[in-house]
């Protein structure tokens, strides 16, 4: 039997960042009803569905970013014996917060600043504000509806993103030297998410089964159980290519299907996640169609999705702004502003938040964060530094080399979390930029 090659890194990159522009230039298109008119598109059903899948296309986000976050994790379990979710899921929030604080804060000074914004009152701007940097703002939405500011509501996204990965975290963490009680775990939640969520969505409406967390981590579920059955599925190399280009053509007519929050919430969206788990499971497992490859590894769709974390936080609120302070500007003004605006910040984020962020998570002291637990680290390291500093010595890897010799290592033997093949599947980092976006 001939076995089909495994995905190089590299192509499997270039097919997953492929897979995620095509999801922000989505989300972006279901959004831009703020800026251009809409009755053109209601009239055509394929205007309609391609200009309203923004939940298809957070979809894939979720199960792309859990399948290679979850994937990060058990390597790290199986490399170094254990898996330190502090450290991961402390990792994350950083990663999330260097880009979404800044938005905060450039929102709470424009409305402070522009009277244009008066419409939304600062007291209600001040206590979304809140919410969102405590990542609490699913639950605010949820019962305060009327108050929180609407050119924010799509930071549902990042809410779900942290307290979804804390629960696979920790699910890794209990569970991931026992490969097979961790599947049969992620299964049964799945299932009882799925549920939940259709219950949801009848029993309370649309609204809420679209703002709650518990609803919306499904696809990371199923990420997860992609990352875990990977070496059950090897088998099954050889078809590998052929059921991951047929799971990417379904992915068009399932759009169509879940093109309603009705469908989206019950039968649609369980094809959606199973086609998508299919989908990075193929990748994973063997070289993709040369087909995808060539669609997906296009570059523009390649660098979008690489941008598309700081595309998603910003393109929002910028469109939502030129609403309110452009209303005499043509629809075509407004959608070239919006978008340039957007594209302007995603790439000023990336060099001056993203880069230097990359550069200080692969500082030596969250290698020994890793090694030894967030306390333990510190306090080697504090260790460390008060010896330099009594003895005009410096000696930047000597609690990361006690580590490793604790567990009967060599240093140069032991691999570091965010330079292990690509960046964001090693560290189970936040999406961005130089992580491969969202």
């Amino acid at each position: 039997m001939t076995v089909a090659p495994e995905a190089s890194p590299r192509r499997r990159v270039a097919v997953l960042d492929g897979i995620r522009g095509i999801a922000i230039v989505l989300v972006v298109l279901s959004h831009g009803w703020t800026i251009w008119p809409s009755q053109g598109i209601q009239d055509s059903p394929a205007l309609r569905t391609l200009f309203g899948s923004g939940n298809f296309a957070v979809s894939i986000f979720f199960v792309v970013g859990a399948f290679l976050a979850v994937s990060a994790m058990l390597r790290q379990s199986d490399e170094r014996g254990q898996f330190r979710f502090g450290v991961f899921w402390v990792r994350r929030w950083l990663r999330i917060s260097a880009h979404v604080y800044p938005l905060v804060i450039a929102v709470l000074a424009l409305t402070a600043m522009d009277r244009n914004m008066n419409v939304y009152a600062f007291a209600d701007t001040r206590a979304s504000a809140w919410h969102i940097i405590t990542y609490t703002w699913t639950d605010y939405v949820s019962n305060s509806a009327l108050f929180a500011r609407p050119d924010l509501g799509h930071l549902w996204y990042v809410c779900a993103d942290i307290w979804g990965m804390l629960l696979l975290a920790v699910l890794v963490h209990l569970l991931g030297r026992r490969r097979a009680v961790l599947l049969a775990a992620l299964v049964a939640i799945t299932v009882l998410v799925m549920v939940w969520r259709h219950h949801v969505y009848v029993t309370d409406g649309e609204f809420q089964a679209l703002v709650r967390i518990s609803c919306r981590i499904d696809s990371m579920l199923w990420g997860a159980m992609a990352a875990v059955a990977l070496p059950w599925a090897r088998r099954w190399s050889r078809v590998a290519p052929r059921a991951g280009g047929l799971a990417l053509v379904a992915l068009v007519p399932v759009m169509f299907l879940a093109r309603t929050n009705a469908a989206y919430f019950s039968y649609a969206g369980v094809l959606l996640d199973a086609a998508l788990f299919v989908f990075v499971l193929s990748t994973a497992l063997a070289e993709p169609w040369q087909g995808v490859s060539r669609v997906l590894g296009w570059r523009p769709l390649q660098a979008l999705g690489r941008y598309s974390f700081p595309l998603y936080l910003w393109h929002y609120p910028i469109f939502w702004y030129l609403s309110r302070n452009a209303t005499d500007w043509s629809w075509e003004a407004r959608t070239a502003v919006g978008l340039g605006v957007s594209l302007v910040i995603s790439v000023v984020a990336m060099w001056l938040i993203e880069r230097p962020l990359q550069r200080w998570l692969t500082a030596p002291g969250w290698g020994v964060a890793t090694d030894l637990g967030l306390v333990g680290g510190a306090v080697a390291l504090g260790r460390d530094r008060l010896h330099a500093a009594r003895t005009g010595t410096a000696d930047a890897d000597s609690a990361h080399a006690r580590a490793a010799q604790v567990r009967g290592e060599h240093l140069g033997d032991l691999p570091d979390p965010d330079t292990v093949g690509h960046a964001e599947e090693a560290s189970g980092a936040a999406p961005a930029p130089e992580t491969r976006g969202l």
